[in-house]
């Protein structure tokens, strides 16, 4: 032992690359068990929501689920994919999503492009306000304010208009485009194709993983919110998932009583509220979880190719 250290020793004052290797070694060593604890930390409580939803009223009650389902049954989903309201609020939230997404990515587009045309004269002061709105915000009376007075009060557009553009991506867009050769520009226009083609037909194309990003920020987002649609909304029928999600979560109680004939099956003792409740909270987050891994190439390429822009 005392040989092959003093080898060791000796390999590293020999040659100081081996000492930077090792240290490497250590780090990463370091990095991958942090990870595996991380992974952990953000896992169980996904898979503790799946195993509850999936497990029989005994198992809960007395506390045995953990990682996996005991006595597996699905009388929880059953219960909510029985539900019609679950199956509106589904569409509501996927038709709000796809709004935000299509109006934000859109109106962004055009006022990142704007303030890159060198001719225009209120460039200037244009991003001295988007720079002011990134400091200081209207708050939530005001928004409501101009909501109310807008008539758009239990609309779609309630939802959709208010945050639709942010200082923030509109300075991502533009440090993008910037990135994009400026000859692509003049040539088009000296074809005779004038700024909004330009944005369409060739800024969009050049674009797609910088709008695959944000339109993906854009559907998490809208599809995780619920506190404009509790201002906004009134009307049970236009709820999104989330707050549907909430009424059940808070509302349910000790009986789980917010679908029908929930109570008979709770007092029955056939059913534990949480298997509603859990069975819930993982239909809200399901759909996102799904769709995900078919963007996060973009997605990745996108955050990447943004900070470089930048």
């Amino acid at each position: 032992m005392v040989e092959r250290s003093e080898i060791m020793n000796t390999a590293v004052k020999s040659n100081p690359k081996n000492k930077i290797h090792i240290g490497s070694y250590a780090f990463d060593a370091v990095l991958v068990v942090f990870m595996i604890l991380f992974s952990i930390v953000m896992i169980y409580p996904l898979a503790n929501v799946i195993a509850i939803s999936l497990s029989s009223s005994q198992m809960i009650s007395s506390g045995k689920v953990t990682w996996l389902p005991k006595e597996i049954t699905l009388t929880g989903y059953e219960i909510v994919f029985g539900q019609k309201t679950i199956w509106i609020a589904y569409l509501n939230t996927v038709k709000y999503a796809v709004a935000y997404a299509v109006v934000s990515l859109f109106m962004t587009s055009l006022l990142a492009y704007t303030l890159l045309i060198p001719e225009f004269v209120l460039r200037k002061p244009i991003t001295i306000y988007l720079l002011i709105t990134m400091f200081f915000s209207g708050g939530t009376v005001p928004t409501y304010l101009v909501v109310k007075n807008l008539g758009l009060m239990n609309t779609m557009w309630a939802l959709v208009l208010p945050g639709a553009v942010t200082a923030y991506n509109v300075f991502v867009y533009r440090a993008f485009f910037r990135g994009l050769s400026i000859e692509i520009r003049e040539a088009a226009k000296i074809d005779g194709a004038g700024d909004i083609s330009i944005l369409f037909r060739i800024y969009m194309p050049l674009s797609k993983a910088l709008y695959a990003t944000f339109g993906l920020f854009a559907v998490v987002g809208m599809w995780n919110s619920y506190f404009n649609a509790l201002l906004y909304i009134k009307d049970e029928a236009k709820q999104p998932i989330q707050n549907v999600l909430r009424s059940i979560l808070f509302t349910s109680g000790a009986t789980g009583g917010t679908f029908d004939g929930v109570n008979q099956l709770v007092q029955s003792g056939k059913l534990n509220p949480k298997n509603v409740q859990y069975a819930t909270i993982f239909a809200t987050v399901a759909p996102v979880l799904m769709i995900y891994p078919f963007l996060q190439k973009h997605f990745a390429q996108g955050v990447q190719v943004g900070s470089v822009k930048g």
